[in-house]
């Protein structure tokens, strides 16, 4: 990728903060602090800990930075308020960074969050689909960003299938609303650590079948994202913001009942989910999270390529 010279150099410069930070509080940093925007991919959540948490406990403010944490309109935000210099940094899915910059979009991943793929297809129990080929006629509900869209494809094709065999609905946030409803029979780009625990918690026994299992090479489901621009010009901030999230990770994981607290505290979007949900998902999301912080360009060159192969 054209960005890929430059997150190298970012990288080495940065360090890749295993082993060599201190927990103790450093000195805040003379001067002004940085303000720095920072869209989620989605709600504030568990996947999303080691954001909550460094804004939370002042590990942000420890690197000079004045850091808002916000949740997206849409999945596409986070990716166009980055281009459109309204944000920063975004958080992103690895595939649809790689489409974006494939059309030009002047962004690079800085930073992982989740360096596995999450996603997965997920019908109930009480449902006659017991194989992706039971899926013709029937409706799948994405939350509608492009690369989804193409995963689906390519995994519909591995059953027999293509996009024409079903009716796919755009639904944005809304997979467990529209599965629980009815209004779809299944959902894809969800994942069993979030959507499938809010669906265990309603005794609704999802089948969940991960991506990794219909073909889908590995990928880092959720990265960090800044303009390549930015980037250059303040490599310290990217430095100190990913600092931060590592100090925060690392904190959630030590300590998941605090971490769960701070993000039900957080969590003003969602309806309906108690604390020991919460907690439950937060159980689920800490292994999966990136203690490192730091992207594996090896992976992003496998998928670069199966997306090529893949995408039109």
């Amino acid at each position: 990728m054209a960005a890929m010279g430059l997150i190298t150099f970012l990288l080495a410069s940065c360090g890749n903060g295993t082993g060599s930070e201190t927990t103790d509080r450093p000195r805040a940093a003379a001067g002004p602090a940085e303000n720095v925007r920072v869209t989620l991919a989605g709600r504030k959540g568990p996947e999303s800990a080691g954001l909550v948490m460094a804004a939370k406990w002042g590990y942000f403010e420890d690197e000079n930075l004045d850091v808002a944490v916000l949740a997206p309109g849409s999945p596409q935000s986070p990716i166009d308020y980055v281009v459109d210099k309204i944000d920063e940094i975004g958080v992103s899915h690895q595939p649809e960074v790689m489409l974006a910059q494939r059309k030009g979009a002047p962004i690079a991943i800085v930073g992982s969050l989740i360096p596995r793929p999450t996603a997965a297809m997920i019908w109930l129990e009480k449902s006659k689909i017991r194989r992706i080929a039971d899926l013709r006629g029937k409706t799948i509900a994405i939350p509608g960003l492009p690369f989804q869209k193409i995963f689906l494809e390519r995994i519909l094709e591995r059953a027999g299938l293509s996009l024409g065999d079903v009716r796919v609905r755009d639904v944005q946030y809304d997979l467990v609303a529209s599965l629980v409803s009815g209004r779809a029979d299944a959902i894809f780009g969800g994942s069993a650590n979030i959507e499938g625990i809010e669906l265990e918690s309603a005794g609704l026994n999802p089948v969940i079948t991960p991506v990794s299992s219909l073909g889908v090479p590995f990928y880092e489901e959720l990265v960090l994202i800044a303009r390549t621009d930015y980037v250059k010009r303040k490599p310290q901030v990217i430095r100190g913001f990913m600092k931060a999230v590592r100090r925060g990770t690392a904190e959630a994981i030590e300590d998941p009942e605090t971490a769960a607290w701070v993000i039900d505290s957080e969590s003003e979007t969602v309806l309906g989910t108690d604390r020991k949900e919460m907690e439950a998902e937060v159980e689920a999301t800490l292994p999966l999270l990136s203690r490192s912080g730091s992207p594996s360009f090896g992976q992003a060159g496998r998928l670069a390529s199966w997306m090529r192969s893949a995408a039109p």
